[in-house]
Parts: structure tokens; C-alpha cells; sequence
């Protein structure tokens, strides 16, 4: 079943052990009118947003990669010459904030065109205050760990 989900809505999720509420941040194709210009917030996500939202929110759980954030924490911080972080820091050292939905849809010539679903959770991070953190799913799977703007 569909939520009626809307740019801007928040809805909790457990993270790293605590109840968060996160604001769900529709990116990409949705957030423009037909004329180009950006819509007003709290516009309604499409079926699209929303089946993957709604995927995300049932089949996602932060925890199952506390070793991939922690390893991406410790690039980071041997890419600027800085400490090092462990699992035990994950609590305090990042800071989930959002949910990111990008839903692109692209032309392939000849065979028309390709919904593109991509998820993510956003927030801050110690390791990285400037720019945050991503954690990336594509099509129902893990992609990867990056700084905030990553699949936006």
C-alpha cells in the first residue's frame, strides 16, 4: 500500500538504536513543474517516490552497514590525515538527518526510457562536517557510502 508521502514530511526510523525523526527530501525529476521552475514544498512524491520509499522504510535498516559507515568514517579521516573512528562512535559521530528519494527517468535510444530509482539516507558526519554523508541504494540495493551531494 502507498503512503501518501509529500516532499518535506518526516517519518521516524530507527537509527543506530534511537528513534529519529528524518525529513524525506524528493530530488531530481518530481521537484520541477512542467515548466521548469522549482514547485513549492511539500509537493506530492509520485507512485514511483513513493514504492520506493515505502521499500526503503519496510527492507532498510541502518544498522546492517555500521561496518561499511565506519570504514568509509576511517577513508576519510586517513584522506585529511585525522583519527580514526570505530562502530562504537557511529552514535555520536554521525548524524542522520533525512531521506533522499531520486527518481530519474532516462531515455535510452531506441528502447524508450528507464525508470532510474535511487535512496538514500543523508545526515552529517564527524568524519567530514563539510560535506556529510550519503548512504546510497540503487534498485533495491546497497550502493555505496560517499559525502551528502553524492546521488542527488
Amino acid at each position: 500500500m502507498l503512503h501518501d508521502w509529500k516532499d518535506q514530511d518526516s517519518v521516524t526510523v530507527r537509527i543506530f538504536g534511537e528513534e529519529k525523526t528524518l525529513e524525506i527530501i524528493a530530488t531530481r525529476d518530481n521537484q520541477f513543474d512542467e515548466t521548469g521552475n522549482y514547485k513549492e514544498r511539500g509537493f506530492e512524491l509520485t507512485p514511483e517516490e513513493r514504492n520506493c520509499l515505502d521499500w526503503f522504510l519496510e527492507n532498510v535498516d541502518i544498522e546492517d552497514y555500521r561496518r561499511e559507515i565506519t570504514a568509509y568514517c576511517n577513508e576519510v579521516y586517513e584522506a585529511i590525515g585525522g583519527g580514526t573512528f570505530a562502530e562504537e562512535d557511529l552514535e555520536r559521530g554521525v548524524g542522520i538527518t533525512g531521506i533522499a528519494v531520486n527518481i530519474s527517468e532516462i531515455t535510452q535510444s531506441g528502447d524508450g526510457s528507464l525508470i532510474y530509482p535511487e535512496i538514500s539516507f543523508l545526515g552529517e558526519c564527524e568524519c567530514d562536517p563539510e560535506h556529510g554523508i550519503c548512504i546510497g541504494f540503487r534498485d533495491k540495493k546497497f550502493l555505496g557510502i560517499n559525502a551528502q551531494g553524492w546521488t542527488l
